[in-house]
């Protein structure tokens, strides 16, 4: 019976860890209001492939999620991100926004907002992996939707219609 209890206190333990750790940054006390725009560090680069150099300070498995963003960014924006961001005023206007701020000839300009969250970086993570099974964007719309959307929230498929 004691095996069980310590289980479920375990099980416990690595929820709420995992869940307040989701929308996290390398520095202790990270604070979820400042997590928008406003905060966001930019840098630009000349392609996909050539990663900012604010990324250096982060770890590198997020290092390695970045590098990416090039192999699904058309299907980053066709979904929605569910850390928050969609919510600001000045909101971004998909998941692909996490990461890229714009994108024009010979330039692309990187956000770090994507490498302060957990849920960013899974939702890219999931999309790349999903899209290697072969998955067409409206399944998965549906998976990132099922796994990350808030109750009421709208789904990608109609914030992004195909």
């Amino acid at each position: 019976m004691k095996t069980k209890w310590y289980g479920t206190l375990f099980a416990g333990l690595v929820f709420g860890s995992l869940a307040l750790s989701a929308c996290g940054q390398n520095e202790a006390g990270h604070d979820h209001t400042m997590h928008g725009k406003e905060s966001e560090q930019y840098e630009a680069s000349a392609s996909l492939s050539e990663m900012p150099e604010f990324l250096a300070k982060y770890t590198d498995n997020t290092q390695a999620t970045y590098a990416l963003v090039g192999q699904v960014k058309e299907e980053l924006k066709m979904l929605n991100c569910y850390c928050g961001c969609m919510d600001y005023e000045s909101a971004h206007d998909s998941l692909y926004r996490c990461f890229i701020a714009s994108e024009e000839k010979g330039e692309v300009t990187w956000t770090d907002h994507g490498a302060q969250c957990g849920i960013c970086l899974e939702e890219l993570r999931d999309t790349v992996e999903l899209k290697a099974e072969g998955k067409s964007i409206e399944e998965i719309q549906t998976f990132i939707d099922d796994k990350y959307a808030p109750e009421g929230a709208p789904a990608s498929n109609e914030v992004h219609p195909g």
